[in-house]
């Protein structure tokens, strides 16, 4: 198999892109040299790489490009979430080595404290922490613990927690989560870096700037009050704080409801994303994305030609 070569598999999807027409919306979060082993980003050599096979196959895009492009021409867009400063460091260097760009949702509250998302902050203490100091601080009704030591494990370990925590309102994360954050209080530890204002404003020539939501709350769990008190958060942010338009919102954790949606078309949304490992569709109003991950560039070939596609009745 050549550097960027296919297997026959891999060619069978690639064809069947082409032929029914998909967008596909790549959706990545970290391209890093520090991988964290309980949420992995993607290394800087994999992410280029993943740039020209997808540059040999597809012309990749702008969500604001699309309306200009021929309907038959299969196109990809990169879209990041979260806005971490690794993407300032290494996504954009490589971006900018091929001459493509890319989408970045920023997260308003992580950009003005400095402070990455709640989830972060726990993974970032969990590569730092003891096992034993995880463990007696675990939330209730956790059932996992903290034993093995191997990379498997600890990814494993870390999507565990993460899905027992965000898939519930805010109020309720943050009282099963309080032991968690009280053992954070009492432990030193490093934290990823966020972009900040400056950051986002000096990049936001090169990439589109869409948003995250303000709080990063899973908003399928939350009232129409909190999610559209939200929202306008972030349109005054992007409005007096980055003189940005804002036309490109990502739900966070692939967390929403249809009328969130509707609500978002309404009030300026061009482009609602999603999270549900399908290809996107040109004429629905809201566009599937699928997750990016992975240690090979066997396995990002797959997940970018739709291996992974969950099937929607």
């Amino acid at each position: 198999l050549g550097a960027l070569g296919l297997t026959g598999q891999e060619r069978r999807l690639l064809r069947d892109i082409r032929d029914r027409g998909d967008l596909v919306i790549l959706n990545l979060h970290k391209v890093t040299e520090n991988t964290n082993p309980y949420w992995p980003g993607l290394r800087p050599e994999l992410f280029d790489y993943l740039v020209r096979f997808l540059k040999e196959r597809f012309r990749i895009v702008g969500f604001r490009e699309l309306d200009d492009i021929d309907p038959g021409e299969p196109c990809v867009i990169l879209s990041f979430d979260d806005g971490y400063y690794n993407f300032l460091d290494h996504a954009v260097p490589i971006l900018d080595k091929h001459g493509v760009t890319a989408n970045l949702n920023i997260v308003p509250s992580c950009v003005e404290s400095g402070l990455p998302m709640w989830n972060v902050r726990l993974y970032d203490f969990l590569r730092a922490a003891p096992p034993e100091l995880v463990n007696n601080s675990l939330p209730e009704g956790f059932p996992a613990r903290l034993e093995a030591e191997d990379r498997q494990s600890k990814i494993r370990f870390g999507l565990e927690i993460s899905r027992f925590l965000k898939n519930r309102p805010r109020k309720e994360r943050e009282e099963l989560i309080a032991p968690i954050e009280e053992a954070m209080g009492g432990f030193e530890f490093p934290v990823t870096r966020m972009l900040n204002v400056e950051e986002v404003r000096s990049i936001a020539s090169k990439v589109e700037i869409g948003v995250h939501s303000y709080s990063h709350e899973s908003m399928a769990f939350e009232d129409e009050a909190f999610f559209q008190e939200d929202f306008y958060k972030c349109a005054g942010f992007f409005a007096h704080k980055l003189a940005l338009p804002l036309d490109i919102y990502a739900f966070p954790n692939g967390s929403y409801r249809d009328s969130q949606v509707t609500f978002l078309l309404d009030n300026g949304i061009k482009f609602p994303l999603l999270v549900g490992e399908d290809f996107a569709s040109r004429t629905e109003p809201a566009l599937w994305r699928f997750t990016i991950y992975g240690s090979s560039e066997r396995e990002l070939r797959f997940q970018a030609l739709g291996h992974n596609r969950s099937v929607r009745l």
